[in-house]
């Protein structure tokens, strides 16, 4: 399927939702799926359409480098369990959005820059909103129900593999050392990530990604 006809498609679905409180879609996928450069071609086409559409991450809601790396830099463990502060994420973003909330959220509890807590004043949503937010593990199954519509972005270990080492190999000083990096901690993480929480069984729709021109596209009754 054409790429831009999938995404148009995935649009329809999220604008056919009428709710009382704003629509939070959540996109989930394994470390370097291509799920970031999906949410944002949600977001474009959604404000194509002229709704009132609100973009941010998980990765506003790290914790502190102490507890980050408490486990230790490499860790798959450590960054599966301690990279985020989900109860921030809960408190501060979704649960507001949701049917019991004041509709008052947060958009970020923390700088990765200064390493610092972050607070806030609240910013008032309306009812018409949609809110698309990314992460790897967005759909844990804490959170879950948090989500009005759920997206998993699918793509094999090895194709992200190879497109994340290419994009993160100047951080970690080569290639070599990126695609290191991924197979001890982040997509190990994610193997965790895959048999605990069971994101994809959990998404309304799977957005398979291995071919970037050319997305399968499936939706799910759950």
């Amino acid at each position: 399927m054409n790429r831009q006809i999938a995404i148009r498609e995935i649009v329809e679905r999220i604008l056919m939702f009428k709710l009382d409180h704003p629509l939070r879609v959540g996109v989930s996928g394994i470390t370097a799926s291509g799920k970031t450069t999906f949410a944002n071609e949600l977001q474009k086409e959604i404000h194509l359409q002229g709704r009132k559409i609100v973009r941010t991450s998980i990765d506003n809601f790290h914790n502190p480098r102490t507890i980050r790396y408490s486990q230790g830099k490499e860790s798959a463990k450590g960054y599966y369990e301690d990279a985020h502060d989900y109860r921030s994420f809960a408190e501060r973003l979704l649960i507001p959005l949701g049917p019991d909330g004041d509709m008052r959220y947060m958009m970020k509890s923390h700088d990765l820059e200064t390493d610092m807590y972050m607070k806030t004043d609240p910013i008032l949503a309306s009812k018409d909103m949609i809110f698309i937010i990314d992460g790897t593990f967005v759909l844990k199954k804490g959170l879950q129900h948090l989500f009005d519509y759920k997206i998993f972005v699918e793509t094999d270990f090895e194709i992200a593999r190879e497109r994340g080492s290419n994009r993160e190999a100047k951080a970690f000083g080569n290639k070599e050392k990126a695609e290191g990096m991924f197979l001890q901690r982040y997509h190990a993480a994610c193997h965790m990530y895959l048999e605990e929480h069971a994101p994809k069984q959990c998404a309304n729709v799977v957005f398979m990604n291995n071919d970037i021109e050319s997305p399968r596209v499936v939706f799910q009754n759950v």
